[in-house]
């Protein structure tokens, strides 16, 4: 078996590279399917970013003019990346590879009907040459079937992450924490009202931390504009070397997002046992219940301070929850019954050619 895999390149620090990087850190993944990967897209300038993706076809081109891949494994987001990809997947139909498009955009819905009639009738026609089509969780599955003319191509397969072999929580770690692109899609302007609220009312040591990309959301100013800088500390992007760290000292997460698939932060986090404020959003349901964590509506900033408060107030219902929390992620979304599922995947797609 040989795979070829096309996504994004680390720059990116989003959740698509973080699935990717998975497949990537897994030798046996790595050594079963031959995998070689090619990203497609970059962040910087207009001319870094289309002298990137036109570089990458040349890649793309090359290597399957020499080499004999079974299937293209595709990771697709919303926008110019379906563009983008559907190149590559004409490309791999020319050497009558398999392909997969693995669904990731938060958005993919929203734009998709935000777009004229012309252009929704072509992304139909894009998302149809699939021969397999990947979604973050079934919430998906109702609006993917009414693009796809053969709904059973399209699969669940829930985003994973490895998971330690007990819970790490530490029932007296004090700081929140917001992970992800900071801004408005994320919930950041509900989460930095509902801190300005409770300000007087949360013990001192409580602190929220928010790490992740700000590209243009101007969170420093905002976080200084709202009075909040003995209570809020905007920390950047999380290095991989510090997040084992950073994780030990978190007693809840907090992504109070309006669009989402399945965020990597929320099972990254329940994996350590860390439970949940969020939104009840996409997928994010099929993870995030009332017995692992709690579910707002998004934009229900009083909602929001009081389960802030009632998870910092009680040490009890924050133990039970992480509990749950990583029951959940053991059963569900484990990083080793994900690859189980790809790999069997694959092996359908190879014997179908």
């Amino acid at each position: 078996m040989r795979i070829l895999m096309v996504g994004v390149d680390q720059s990116t620090q989003g959740g698509m590279w973080t699935v990717v990087e998975n497949y990537l850190k897994n030798a046996e993944f790595c050594k079963k399917t031959n995998l070689k990967y090619i990203p497609t897209s970059i962040t910087g300038s207009f001319i870094k970013k289309i002298s990137f993706t036109f570089i990458s076809y040349i890649k793309i081109f090359f290597e399957l003019s020499r080499k004999k891949y079974d299937v293209v494994h595709i990771h697709v987001s919303e926008r110019g990346s379906i563009y983008r990809k559907y190149i590559v997947l004409l490309m791999a139909r020319l050497w009558k590879c398999k392909t997969i498009f693995h669904m990731h955009g938060a958005e993919f819905e929203v734009w998709y009907r935000s777009c004229s009639d012309k252009k929704k009738k072509y992304i139909r026609k894009i998302v149809n040459k699939a021969d397999r089509i990947l979604i973050l969780g079934e919430y998906w599955k109702d609006f993917l079937c009414s693009l796809v003319e053969q709904p059973e191509k399209i699969q669940v397969l829930y985003n994973a992450v490895e998971v330690p072999e007990k819970n790490k929580y530490r029932i007296e770690a004090r700081k929140l924490l917001f992970l992800g692109v900071v801004g408005k899609r994320k919930g950041m302007d509900d989460l930095l009202a509902a801190m300005k609220n409770i300000d007087d009312k949360l013990d001192e040591d409580i602190k929220l931390y928010i790490y992740g990309p700000d590209f243009s959301y101007g969170i420093e100013q905002r976080i200084k504009k709202s009075g909040l800088e003995n209570r809020v500390d905007y920390k950047g992007w999380l290095e991989k070397e510090e997040k084992e760290k950073v994780m030990d000292e978190i007693a809840i997460n907090i992504l109070p997002s309006y669009n989402e698939g399945l965020p990597m932060t929320i099972l990254e986090t329940m994996a350590r046992g860390i439970p949940n404020i969020t939104t009840s959003i996409a997928a994010i349901p099929e993870a995030v219940s009332k017995e692992n964590g709690i579910l707002l509506k998004p934009g229900d900033v009083q909602g929001l301070q009081q389960a802030i408060l009632t998870l910092m107030d009680s040490e009890k219902i924050r133990q039970e929850k992480s509990d749950k929390s990583f029951e959940t992620i053991k059963e569900k979304f484990s990083l080793e019954k994900h690859i189980h599922e790809v790999l069997h995947i694959y092996n359908e797609l190879e014997k179908s050619i």
